[in-house]
């Protein structure tokens, strides 16, 4: 997993097994910032650090805390090995 803070505007860059995603710097709920959360490899999924809403980084769905919807993940094309 790398994340890339190089990316400007609202999103940041996360690499899960050779995928790229680029995933909004702000929570939906509360403006909790996902660059600062915890990212599941395993499970694909980003905790935020403020409230502690889970969203998938593949699909963007709320899994887990207070409701606020679901992220625009944008998946990007698969990193070339």
């Amino acid at each position: 997993m790398a994340i890339d803070d190089e990316v400007e505007g609202g999103m940041f860059r996360v690499t899960l097994d050779g995928m790229s995603y680029d995933v909004p710097r702000f929570c939906p709920h509360r403006g909790g910032r996902l660059d600062h959360g915890e990212v599941n490899v395993r499970r694909k999924t980003i905790r935020c650090p403020l409230h502690r809403s889970v969203f998938s980084i593949v699909t963007g769905d709320q899994l887990g805390g207070p409701p606020c919807g679901r992220l625009a993940i944008i998946p990007l094309a698969a990193r070339r090995r």
